[in-house]
């Protein structure tokens, strides 16, 4: 036997020890309807949904199946991209925990302390984020400074032993259970650059001065937040990459984010594609040729989105380098195409709730995929990432200079 095949063995045996096999195939009116995760699902339970997160990824990190790709000496398993494909594909057969409120903290805070934290925040806060001890939020974006970071107005300033932070944070997601608070402020003004001068912080969210709010959605949900920080202390140790230096910082955490859309980490929405494919077929609509012409493409577009992250970590190196954003885009892209001929498929059904199964739910994803392109930067800031970056046009006009 095999690496591989002792690997596939050994998680095929904790999953079946522990969750119910899914059926082996989807059938229109059978089970729970919802087709959004936790980060988009309305729940009367959100702190049982990520309790029963946090046991499951305990689970998975005591088993050393939590961090699969990562370094032996922070808690990872130092297995490769064949490992992760082939737990992805059997994870999918069993009920397991939804693990969306752990995402912020593995896969975008986490890969910034790996590349830019000291190696004691690495030793710390590696394994808590892996193993679901600690629940992670991101603090980028502001009311006045979203798509344009750069022009973020928290600030923070030194004293003795730290800093002290004023400002405001918005469209953090679950920050309103999170432990830390991945955290950018501006430390110094730069006249000749808004990017200088900014410094990344690594927030205790339970520090006197924070106060969060979570935000009505119009999906009826309250996940993203709003941060408010009134004269916040911040030890010098929480500092993540160099005094100065955070926009680095931040944009690791944002390449991951976008890239994590594509590699299936980003669990938003439920097999969306084989859920129309069955709607399509009980409601008459798979009939229809142009209907049948969109479930094809949804279908090419699915198996593109599986394999445009590995095969662009290969690309020329200008390709390569806006690789995360070209997974954003058409990952984002892919389900926005399934929601509008699920819109078209349903009509009516969709926005007013007849008690019919597999339908009205589908007015979650069409109100929830906006959001999709706007976390980790909107369409239009990755579009301008590729014009500018890889296919070498000229900038934008930026009024504020």
């Amino acid at each position: 036997m095999s690496d591989l095949e002792e690997f596939r063995a050994r998680v095929e045996a904790f999953l079946a020890a522990r969750y119910p096999r899914r059926p082996d195939a989807l059938r229109h009116g059978q089970g729970d309807d919802s087709l959004v995760g936790a980060a988009l699902r309305h729940c009367d339970d959100e702190a049982g949904d990520l309790r029963r997160a946090r046991e499951y990824q305990r689970a998975l990190f005591d088993a050393g199946l939590a961090w699969l790709d990562g370094p032996v000496e922070y808690g990872g398993a130092g297995l490769g991209a064949a490992e992760r494909r082939a737990f992805a594909e059997i994870v999918r057969r069993y009920e397991v925990p939804d693990l969306s409120g752990l995402l912020v903290g593995q896969h975008i805070i986490a890969p910034a302390v790996l590349v830019h934290g000291t190696d004691e925040q690495r030793a710390r806060l590696l394994p808590a984020l892996w193993s679901g001890d600690l629940v992670g939020c991101q603090l980028f974006s502001e009311p006045d400074a979203g798509s344009d970071l750069a022009s973020l107005r928290t600030r923070a300033r030194k004293v003795p032993g730290g800093w002290r932070v004023d400002g405001q944070k918005v469209w953090s997601s679950g920050a309103h259970l999170a432990d830390v608070g991945e955290l950018l402020a501006r430390t110094s003004p730069d006249p000749d650059s808004r990017t200088r001068g900014l410094t990344m912080f690594l927030l205790d969210m339970k520090s006197p001065g924070v106060t969060v709010r979570p935000l009505r959605q119009m999906t009826g949900t309250a996940h993203f937040c709003e941060v408010f920080l009134d004269d916040v202390f911040v030890h010098d140790d929480a500092v993540l990459g160099e005094v100065g230096g955070g926009w680095a910082v931040a944009n690791v955490s944002l390449t991951s984010e976008r890239d994590n859309f594509g590699d299936g980490g980003a669990d938003l929405f439920v097999r969306l594609l084989d859920r129309l494919v069955l709607l399509s077929r009980e409601v008459g609509a798979a009939r229809d040729p142009d209907v049948r012409d969109r479930l094809a493409d949804g279908y090419i577009r699915r198996l593109i989105t599986r394999v445009l992250p590995a095969s662009l970590r290969t690309a020329a190196p200008e390709v390569a380098a806006v690789g995360a954003s070209l997974v954003k885009l058409f990952a984002t892209d892919a389900d926005r195409r399934l929601a509008r001929l699920a819109l078209d498929v349903l009509g009516p059904s969709l926005t007013a709730d007849t008690g019919a199964w597999g339908t009205y739910a589908w007015s979650q994803v069409v109100l929830g995929v906006h959001a999709t392109r706007i976390a980790g930067g909107t369409d239009e800031i990755q579009r301008n990432i590729l014009a500018e970056r890889a296919l070498g046009l000229p900038r934008e006009p930026r009024p504020s200079r």
